[in-house]
Formats: structure tokens, C-alpha cells, sequence
């Protein structure tokens, strides 16, 4: 455990020397200005971006016709989406090689200005046939807002961020992925969930926090138990391109599946889950050269993200962390690397580590071409207890957005 940590200090401790640095550029100068930290990779950030779906109507316009109020729906409408395609091949250490071309995800977003202060977004993944996101906020300031509908868990600094932004094709690091729900225990891989959330930004926009109340389940679903998960969430920037959080759960949640990383709390034999103790910690950071928004294709920067995190589900307790960075080398390509651990069962030492590699190149704002290969290296009681070996995995990926 002190070597994450080490490690982890010693990462933020030079990007924090990088930074005095680094030369302030415009946008920063024009951020100082007008006193607002804004720099935010979500997929809705992303579809704020974009201008409404129409230009508003002429007020002086005939306001009995039809067309009138098509174009003023419209202007209150902003559309916007992604795919992510690609090809993977996977090498195990013994057999069972695979390979395929394969669709991962299609995306359609839609917001919508429903009245002053009240504001709609919807998702939809047609990979998948079903729906991501779905949720109203009522917006009085920007240091309130009140969020209530099923969108991305904002447990870990990862989590919430778009994968048209994140270097790994994967996309998550394995801890962010595990302790948000790909867990077969939960078996909820979007990271998403519904319920309740109060976020907003002060000391302009310095300090961002969140409260979530959420069913601590699966996508698109009820309750399966009567107890609820909640999450809290604060993020500092010391700089607009410097920032550090922390974030945790408690809760409760209820197994669908078993899991061989925790097999005590499912009846595999009866198919019957159960209510179990769902507790997480993690803390998180964030350097970018630059301030860049979401668009890498033209405020190109290098970037470096970490975070260290535990679970405790029932009696087992997983632990790891990551760093992840992008540096640009040429025009708008850039290298990509990612060092990832995660202890799916610390008392058991299942330990897996992947060690990630590769390019992407911005052809355009959220286009990209991606190429990496990574090495999975598991403890000898990963192997030894579960059937698994190590293996080499390359991964190649287009993605397009409008």
C-alpha cells in the first residue's frame, strides 16, 4: 500500500513542478479574467458545447403558425452523439486466443431547455438498445443544482468522464470499472445509477462538490433491497489545469450473480442474492498542461490522471490505483500509456496488473484514431485459484462524433 501512495505523491508532486512551468496561455488568461475554473469531460459538457438544434423564432413572428413553434422547440434543443468501433485481439498464455471486429458503443444525446432553471438530457446507446441516461435538473444557480434520474455514479474522478476523452480504448482503469459495477455481484458494467444528486461550484468555480442518494444497483432497474447508497464527492483546483478530489460510498448492496472474487455472497446452488455491506474510498488527481474543455484536436495538451481506491463488499476487500497520461509528439498525435493495479481480493492477493501502450490521433473535435497493446500480468493465486493466465491484448478503435 505505501508504494501506491509513493508513487501516486511523487506523480502529483511533479506535475506541480511541470505546471510552474508551463506557459499561461490565453484561455487561461481569459479563465483568470473572468474568475471562472471551468474545465469539465463529461458527456453532457460535451453536448453544451454545441449550439441549439435551431435558431430561436423572430419575436415579432406569427405566432399561430406551426412552424413557429417547431422552431421554437428546436432552439430549445441541443442534439449531438458518438460510435466507438474498433478490433481486438487477446493472447492468453496457453490457448484460447480470440479475435474480432466489433461495434462498442453508438451514442445519441438530446438536452433540452425545459423553462428557466429547468433542464432535460436524455441518452441512448443503440449498441446496446437501451437507455443510458435519463434525468431532470433544476438549475437556480451555479452553486446549487438539484439532479433527480439515472446518470453516471460521480464516485472516482474517472468515472463521470466521457470515453471520447479517456486514452484507454478499455475504457476504465480495471478499479474504476470493478467498484462501480462491473462487479458480477452488481453486474452493472455503464457505471451508471438512479437517484437523487446536489452538486454545484463555488469559490468560482474553484471547489465543485457532489451528494448523491442512488438505489445501488443496476442500470435501469428498482431497488432489489430497501437500503440506499449514498456518495459524496469534492474536487479542488488549486490551478484551472491542477485538481485534486476525494470521493466515497456507503451503502448497501444486493448480489444478482455470483462472483468468484466473492463467492459467499450469492447461493449459486438457489440462484438467490442477498443484502450486503457496499463501502468505497478513493482519491484522485488531475495535470493538464493547458486548459482544454473536451476538444484535444485543437488545444493540445499533455495530461496525467491518477487515482488510488478501495472497496469493501461484504468481508473482501479489493484495493489498487492507476496512472493514466496522454503527451503530444507530432501535430495532433499523441502517445498514451497507463499503468494499472487493482487486488480483486486482497485476502486472497487476485492481483492483476495491466501495463498499457499506444497512439491516438485527433483527425478532428472528438474524432480519433486509436491504437494500443496491453500486457495483463496476474498473481500466481490469480492464475492458481480461478483457471486464468496472463495474456496480450491489441486493441484498435475509430470514433466519430457530430
Amino acid at each position: 500500500m505505501k508504494k501506491y501512495f509513493l508513487f501516486v505523491a511523487a506523480t502529483f508532486a511533479a506535475t506541480i513542478i511541470a505546471r510552474a512551468e508551463t506557459e499561461v496561455t490565453a484561455l487561461q488568461l481569459n479563465e483568470e479574467a473572468t474568475g471562472e475554473y471551468v474545465d469539465v469531460n463529461t458527456d453532457q459538457a460535451f453536448l453544451e458545447q454545441h449550439k441549439p438544434f435551431m435558431a430561436p423564432p423572430p419575436a415579432d413572428g406569427p405566432h399561430d403558425e406551426v412552424g413557429y413553434w417547431a422552431q421554437k422547440v428546436a432552439s430549445r434543443l441541443k442534439v449531438t452523439g458518438y460510435a466507438q468501433a474498433g478490433y481486438n485481439a487477446t493472447f492468453n498464455e496457453g490457448a484460447n486466443n480470440t479475435n474480432s471486429f466489433e461495434m462498442r458503443r453508438v451514442i445519441l444525446m438530446v438536452g433540452a431547455d425545459i423553462a428557466p432553471h429547468f433542464y432535460a438530457f436524455f441518452m441512448h446507446d443503440f449498441k446496446s438498445g437501451g437507455m443510458q441516461e435519463y434525468y431532470m435538473e433544476y438549475r437556480p444557480c451555479k452553486a446549487f443544482n438539484v439532479r433527480l434520474g439515472q446518470s453516471k455514479r460521480e464516485f472516482t474522478l474517472e468515472n463521470p468522464m466521457s470515453p471520447t476523452v479517456l486514452e484507454s480504448i478499455g475504457p476504465m482503469a480495471q478499479s474504476v470499472f470493478w467498484l462501480n459495477g462491473a462487479d458480477p455481484l452488481m453486474s452493472n458494467g455503464s457505471g451508471r445509477d438512479m437517484g437523487l444528486m446536489f452538486y454545484g461550484d463555488v469559490f468560482k468555480g474553484r471547489l465543485r462538490y457532489v451528494a448523491e442518494v442512488l438505489n445501488g444497483g443496476q442500470i435501469n432497474t428498482s431497488d432489489k433491497n430497501n437500503q440506499k447508497n449514498f456518495i459524496g464527492k469534492l474536487e479542488y483546483k488549486f490551478l484551472p489545469n491542477l485538481r485534486i478530489g476525494v470521493s466515497g460510498e456507503l451503502g448497501h448492496g444486493y448480489s444478482v450473480a455470483y462472483s468468484a472474487y466473492n463467492p459467499d455472497l450469492y447461493d449459486n446452488v438457489n440462484k438467490k442474492g442477498m443484502t450486503y455491506r457496499q463501502n468505497r474510498w478513493a482519491f484522485s488527481g488531475e495535470w493538464k498542461s493547458k486548459k482544454t474543455g473536451t476538444d484535444y484536436f485543437r488545444n493540445r495538451c499533455a495530461s496525467v490522471r491518477a487515482e488510488v481506491m478501495g472497496g469493501m463488499d461484504g468481508n473482501v476487500h479489493s484495493f489498487g490505483g492507476y496512472v493514466s497520461s496522454a503527451i503530444p509528439v507530432y501535430k495532433q498525435l499523441d502517445v498514451v500509456a497507463m499503468v494499472d493495479n487493482f487486488n480483486y481480493n486482497t485476502g486472497k492477493n487476485y492481483l492483476q496488473t495491466n501495463l498499457m501502450g499506444g497512439i491516438q490521433l485527433w483527425l478532428h473535435t472528438k474524432c480519433r484514431l486509436q491504437l494500443q497493446y496491453t500486457y495483463c500480468a496476474l498473481s500466481s493465486a490469480h492464475r492458481a485459484d480461478l483457471g486464468k493466465t496472463n495474456s496480450s491484448k491489441i486493441d484498435a478503435q475509430v470514433q466519430v462524433a457530430f
